[in-house]
C-alpha cells in the first residue's frame, strides 16, 4: 500500500511498544527494516472477498513476510495529549492517516457486501469517534479498526487528534450523502486510490 504523492519517514522510536517487539522478535535487535514498506495485511477468500475472523488479529506485511499483531483496543493506542489543528482541509501531516484509513475502504469496497452507502459510513465514523472499542458493527467497521490500529501504531497519536481524524471523516461521509441510497463517499474514493 503505497502513495507517491504520500511519503512518510517512520521512526523505530515512534512505534507502538508492542509493534516495536513484535519487529524486534522478527527481524533481530540489531536490524534496520525500513518501516516505510509495513502495511496492512488483509486475508481474502478465492474470490478476493475480505475475512476478518477477529479484528484484534492484525496482519502485517513486510515484503514477502506476514506478521500477526494483536491489539485489543484503540484506546491503548492514545499517546501523549497533542491537540490537533483544524482538520478541515486535511493537514499534510495527517494526510498519511487519512491515506491509510481511506485506501483499504476503497479497495475493498468493490465486492458487493463491502459497498455500503453514505449513511453507513457516517455511522461507522461517528461510532469510530464516540466509543472506538464498541463491538463489531459489520466487516467494514473491522476493516476500519484495523487501519486505524495500524496507522496508530506507526506515530504517536493523542485522543484529541484520533477524535478530530475521525470527526472530518464523518463529515465527508456527512458530506457526500444526498440520499437513502448514495454511495458518493465511495464513489469519491474510487475515484482516488
Amino acid at each position: 500500500m503505497s502513495d507517491p504523492q504520500i511519503t512518510e519517514n517512520i521512526s523505530a522510536d515512534d512505534l507502538f511498544p508492542s509493534l516495536r517487539e513484535l519487529l524486534k522478535n522478527e527481524f533481530g535487535a540489531s536490524a534496520q527494516p525500513d518501516l516505510s514498506k509495513l502495511s496492512l495485511g488483509n486475508n481474502v477468500d478465492e474470490e478476493k472477498r475480505l475475512l476478518i475472523p477477529k479484528r484484534e488479529e492484525i496482519e502485517i506485511v513486510y515484503g514477502d513476510k506476514v506478521l500477526k499483531w494483536r491489539n485489543d483496543s484503540i484506546r491503548a493506542l492514545f499517546q501523549g495529549n497533542r491537540i490537533p489543528p483544524d482538520m478541515e482541509h486535511f493537514p499534510p501531516e495527517y494526510q498519511l492517516f487519512f491515506f491509510r484509513i481511506e485506501e483499504p475502504i476503497a479497495t475493498f469496497s468493490k465486492h458487493q457486501e463491502l459497498a455500503l452507502n453514505d449513511a453507513a459510513f457516517e455511522e461507522i465514523f461517528s461510532a469510530m469517534r464516540r466509543r472506538p472499542d464498541l463491538r463489531r458493527i459489520n466487516l467494514m467497521h473491522d476493516l476500519i479498526w484495523q487501519a486505524a490500529a495500524f496507522a496508530m501504531a506507526l506515530r504517536p497519536c493523542s485522543e484529541a487528534e484520533y477524535t478530530a481524524m475521525f470527526q472530518r471523516l464523518e463529515k465527508s461521509a456527512r458530506t457526500f450523502n444526498k440520499g437513502r441510497n448514495s454511495k458518493n463517499y465511495l464513489w469519491y474514493l474510487r475515484e482516488h486510490f
